[in-house]
């Protein structure tokens, strides 16, 4: 019960921002001058079958620092090294969890002065409380993958929507090694400064 109320409240809260959107981002525009660091935190759902049904519902908070920012060396492209943390309730055969911390590169590009899409990748280490048949052990790698569109709120806060891959397993630390792979989808905001 109280899973279908998390999922039902996150897919709420994302359709309403969704639909806001217009009217909160209207005439803002990024200041790429200010892109120094950044903080934001999301919420995302994954999902996994193979092996056994294994639903997440994530948070994932995150700081980066600006390698180049876009506009200055690159054009409209930047580059900035982030750090990522995860903390997830899965649903399973029983109730488990997940933490874990992930360091990744992220490739900026400013679209327009409203928009700027990323790319972002990189692998981590994860702890995995969740009894199923799809996860062999509790710790884990996580390389990872995806893709975002940040929507500018103001001249430094933005709304995103990404999609990301992660894969979890051990790297062959214990012979039995089977994937994890999830597919999440996140929203949340961004603060640039």
């Amino acid at each position: 019960m109280l899973r279908q109320i998390c999922g039902k409240g996150a897919v709420a809260l994302v359709l309403a921002l969704v639909l806001a959107l217009p009217v909160l981002a209207q005439g803002a525009e990024f200041d790429p001058d200010k892109f120094n660091q950044e903080m934001g935190l999301d919420f995302a759902y994954g999902k996994n079958d193979h092996h056994a049904s294994v639903r997440l519902f994530s948070l994932l908070p995150h700081w980066g620092i600006f390698l180049v920012r876009p506009g200055q060396r690159l054009g409209p492209f930047g580059l900035s090294f982030v750090v990522e943390g995860i903390l997830s309730v899965a649903d399973a055969e029983q109730t488990g969890f997940e933490v874990g911390i992930t360091p990744m590169l992220k490739a900026s590009y400013l679209l327009c002065p409203r928009v700027m899409l990323y790319g972002i990748g990189g692998a981590g280490v994860i702890s995995e409380s969740i009894n199923s048949p799809a996860i062999a052990h509790a710790f884990n790698f996580t390389p990872q993958i995806g893709g975002g569109v940040d929507i500018a709120l103001t001249s430094q806060m933005a709304f995103e929507v990404a999609y990301r891959f992660r894969h979890s397993s051990n790297a062959g630390i214990y012979p039995q090694n089977q994937a994890f792979n999830v597919n999440f989808f996140q929203a949340g905001l961004n603060y640039y400064y």
